[in-house]
């Protein structure tokens, strides 16, 4: 049976909500069917955890094998063994081993054709010896290891898709667990769903004012594209690229509404100081002074129920950590009373919800100065519902097996890990 790791363990579920009220529980009785009547609301857990087969003896080493199967091929061209990686890490040291990629023939008839699509699995495992500091250690302490291998793999070898495969719409990683020692062996399977953004389903209403942008040839807003892509980062855990993409995206935002507001009546006393100055304004003169030139709506005015109210500021705060972390990579920022802060768990959940009232304020301006705007009639600002986990804390869900177990006598198994590497 599929047990939800207990809130006191490593790794506990912590979501945050805008505006539905949906806790941790309600969302695991949707997903595991304790109310039928009740309609998915989100776009997770599209399955539970396999229950484990009675293992066989996957290495002849006594220790861990981690397995963790991504939706998303790794590109390695070369047939050789390559020798495992020895990483210790905050007190874990695994052997990682060469990545097995391979596409996956879909079993579901998806089309009247024969055609399918193209699919694909990639297999990363990971060995703790029973030698090794911080044996045993627990598959979602590896899968941290692991995560920042493949970031490395996504940076080195430019195969961008690493890591944002399957980003919202699947568990980050699936896998088993074995442990031997000796003729005994333990299996566990586990799905690892980390930091995710959780969104509702397209729904009906979207549909034919989708088709009028499209028909129309609209061009797909740049920020909010970029905000989509500061979403993956975010699920793929990378706090430092979600930053930069959110700072960029509010930014835009921001520059073209002003510019909008500006072009209704340029010869206005606010419109032609605004295009006098634009050039030098901060991106805290333009949220809160430059909008009062041109008579928006003052944004600390500006209020939505269930979501945060000191948006604006919010907002001032994510440019500061944009502005590092575009100029240096980091995540800090410089405060005047406390001297250097670091991005602090939660921050980045409270920058996206605030970043989703900023396009909620816009557009209710755009509607206010009368200006064009795709898909204007469309509110997609509750379509976030909740944000699982954090990529600071490294906390998420974790959903996990009972483990089945096995003693194999004389077992002709081959060591995984080659000479000169076995212990």
């Amino acid at each position: 049976m599929s047990d939800v790791q207990d809130p006191d363990s490593p790794c506990p579920p912590e979501i945050g909500q805008p505006e539905t009220g949906v806790s941790s529980e309600d969302l695991l009785r949707i997903v595991r069917g304790d109310d039928p009547n009740r309609p998915p609301i989100w776009n997770g857990l599209p399955r539970m955890t396999t229950p484990p087969d009675t293992p066989t003896k996957p290495m002849s080493e006594n220790g861990q094998l981690f397995e963790f199967l991504f939706p998303y091929p790794i590109h390695i061209f070369d047939s050789a063994d390559w020798p495992p990686l020895r990483i210790a890490q905050d007190g874990t040291e695994i052997f990682l081993l060469k990545p097995i990629s391979t596409p996956v023939t879909a079993t579901e008839q998806l089309a009247v054709g024969n055609e399918s699509p193209d699919l694909f699995c990639s297999n990363v495992r990971a060995v703790v010896l029973k030698t090794f500091q911080g044996f045993p250690a627990t598959h979602d302490r590896v899968f941290e290891i692991v995560r920042h291998a493949l970031q490395w793999m996504r940076v080195l070898s430019r195969q961008f898709w690493i890591g944002t495969g399957a980003a919202g719409v699947a568990a980050a990683s699936r896998g088993s667990a074995f442990n031997m020692d000796g003729v005994f062996v333990r299996q566990m399977n586990y799905a690892l769903y980390g930091s995710t953004v959780l969104v509702r389903a397209l729904p009906l209403r979207f549909w034919e004012p989708l088709g009028h942008c499209v028909a129309s040839g609209a061009p797909v807003p740049v920020s909010e594209s970029i905000y989509c892509d500061a979403l993956a980062s975010f699920a793929s855990g990378d706090s430092v690229r979600c930053l930069v993409e959110l700072g960029v995206a509010v930014e835009i935002e921001l520059t073209k509404l002003l510019d909008e507001i500006a072009a209704v009546s340029p010869d206005a006393n606010g419109a032609a100081k605004y295009h006098r100055e634009k050039r030098d304004l901060t991106f805290k003169q333009r949220l809160l002074t430059a909008t009062a030139w041109l008579h928006a709506t003052n944004p600390k005015q500006f209020v939505i129920p269930d979501m945060p109210a000191d948006w604006a500021e919010q907002l001032l705060s994510l440019y500061k950590f944009r502005s590092t972390a575009a100029h240096e990579g980091r995540a800090v920022i410089t405060d005047s009373e406390t001297g250097p802060r670091p991005l602090a768990a939660g921050d980045l959940q409270s920058f996206i919800f605030s970043t989703e009232v900023l396009y909620r304020w816009a557009s209710a301006q755009r509607l206010k100065f009368r200006l064009p705007a795709p898909a204007a009639s469309v509110d997609r600002s509750s379509q976030i519902i909740a944000i699982l986990g954090d990529p600071l804390d490294r906390r998420g869900l974790v959903i996990g097996t009972s483990e089945s177990s096995n003693a194999i006598e004389g077992d002709p198994s081959a060591s995984t890990l080659p000479s000169p590497y076995e212990s």
